[in-house]
């Protein structure tokens, strides 16, 4: 009968063990991958309530809300409506075209001319897949064809971004700055760095006085900040600073997320992350531990409706690196 030693079985098992184990972890890491996957947001996204606006003669808005009234992850939408076609900026989720659809179709019955991209995260950019398809021209700076090109990870909300088809990647990209010479309205797109992410821009109808932000400023508390991804409060700071010293009391503001708003709102929320970054900066200069600086609360007292993507870690590093930049 053949035997084998105890010692060559060891070694024999060793080899099958190993494999065995490394198969199960990354079963687990692709199912765990798959459940945090963008497509399982895609069942409740539906729920959305989209609102059309109008705020000047060929300027829109549709407004996104939850059923119950907060604000939910669907970006808001500027529509620009003139004899050619519409124009829109952003274009919230694949799902929720259909009913897009319908509030462009009581504005205007002929087809999307562009779509202009403020950034990359897909509940500002999944509807490029139908519209894409359909012939509109897509618009955005050149970090988010490349992003949208690529696999992107949301660390804050563990999700993956799967890279976009062909159809659904913009067309015209631009570094710096891009202008839109439509019937009626000059349309100023304009790159803001390291912001929200490495490629936001603003959206401005400059002859009615409309400018659409993109998340760089945001109605629902505390904003997600894609350090990730190019993203930091300094860039945050920095251009609402430019944009309150550009706009005007009659400036009309969509922000990405929330009710449209004006200066005033802007130079509210731009003081609440100055307010953030001063109180974490003065915790780390009198030598206080992460720990204890969260104690204090760099949130305290400024009634922000949600403070779910706040992050102490990340924020602190970011200042933490911008003190370290001036020694």
């Amino acid at each position: 009968m053949f035997r084998i030693k105890s010692t060559q079985f060891s070694h024999f098992l060793c080899p099958i063990l190993f494999f065995v184990i490394s198969f199960l972890s990354n079963a687990n890491q692709l199912l765990a991958q798959q459940k945090n996957d963008l497509d399982e947001k895609r069942k409740t996204i539906v729920n959305t309530n989209d609102t059309l606006v109008k705020l000047s003669n060929h300027v829109f808005a549709i407004l996104s809300y939850g059923k119950d009234g907060n604000v939910p992850e669907a970006g808001n939408i500027a529509v620009y409506e003139n004899p050619n076609g519409l124009v829109l900026v952003d274009a919230q989720w694949v799902e929720l075209s259909p009913k897009i659809k319908k509030l462009l179709a009581t504005v205007s019955k002929k087809p999307i001319k562009y779509v202009l991209n403020t950034h990359y995260h897909f509940d500002h950019t999944d509807g490029n897949k139908v519209y894409g398809k359909h012939g509109s021209v897509i618009i955005s700076h050149e970090n988010v064809r490349k992003r949208l090109n690529e696999k992107q990870v949301l660390s804050i909300f563990n999700l993956v971004q799967k890279p976009y088809p062909f159809e659904a990647l913009p067309f015209i990209t631009f570094s710096d700055s891009l202008t839109l010479n439509e019937p009626n309205e000059s349309i100023k797109v304009y790159h803001v760095h390291n912001a929200h992410t490495d490629g936001d821009s603003f959206i401005e109808f400059m002859n009615s006085n409309i400018i659409h932000t993109g998340d760089v400023f945001v109605r629902y508390g505390f904003p997600y900040i894609d350090n990730d991804n190019g993203g930091n409060i300094y860039g945050m700071i920095e251009a609402t600073t430019m944009l309150i010293n550009y706009a005007n009391d009659s400036t009309i503001i969509i922000p990405g997320h929330g009710p449209i708003s004006n200066k005033k709102d802007l130079v509210a929320y731009r003081n609440m992350l100055v307010t953030v970054v001063t109180r974490i900066q003065d915790g780390i200069e009198k030598n206080l531990t992460i720990k204890q600086i969260g104690e204090l609360d760099p949130l305290k007292n400024l009634n922000l409706a949600s403070v779910e993507l706040f992050n102490l870690e990340r924020i602190y590093s970011m200042v933490k690196m911008k003190l370290k930049l001036k020694e």
